[in-house]
């Protein structure tokens, strides 16, 4: 499974909490992921519970779920509801189910990030129809990557 990337701000508010040296690149890719134990399990789980479970990256706020597609017209997210046995993270189990806000909430703040990305590497505005159309298939081809890794 791939471990969840952490944006600037999000580090911060991790880094605020006292933890260092949390951070990896992946196979020479210029994203940060969150590392992982000698075991495969997350950096930050420890006896099933997040350590930081209060400031988590959004990608780990939208958990069981994945992106699938979003549909900018519409103004429309739709998400994939992971299976406990894909599930990345073991430490969200705990019995309660996040409000629909708060997945919707991190949902909107994975596909902003990805859409200022996607403007910042074409050198357009967020709203160029070029930008958005980069946005959602990169989100496919997330989709698409993720799905590979949990074969």
């Amino acid at each position: 499974m791939q471990p969840p990337d952490v944006d600037i701000s999000e580090r911060k508010l991790i880094e605020a909490k006292g933890f260092r040296n949390f951070l990896e690149k992946h196979n020479g890719m210029d994203v940060m992921w969150i590392r992982r134990k000698k075991d495969g399990s997350c950096f930050f789980l420890k006896e099933n519970t997040c350590e930081i479970y209060d400031v988590r990256p959004a990608i780990c706020r939208l958990e069981p779920f994945t992106i699938a597609d979003c549909d900018f017209e519409r103004n429309r997210i739709e998400l994939e509801l992971n299976f406990p046995a894909s599930c990345g993270c073991e430490g969200i189990f705990d019995g309660d189910i996040a409000a629909i806000e708060d997945i919707a909430q991190a949902a909107q703040a994975i596909v902003c990030k990805i859409l200022a990305l996607a403007a910042a590497d074409l050198g357009l505005p967020e709203s160029d129809r070029k930008v958005l159309a980069e946005t959602r298939a990169r989100i496919l081809l997330r989709g698409a990557m993720l799905a590979d890794l949990q074969l």
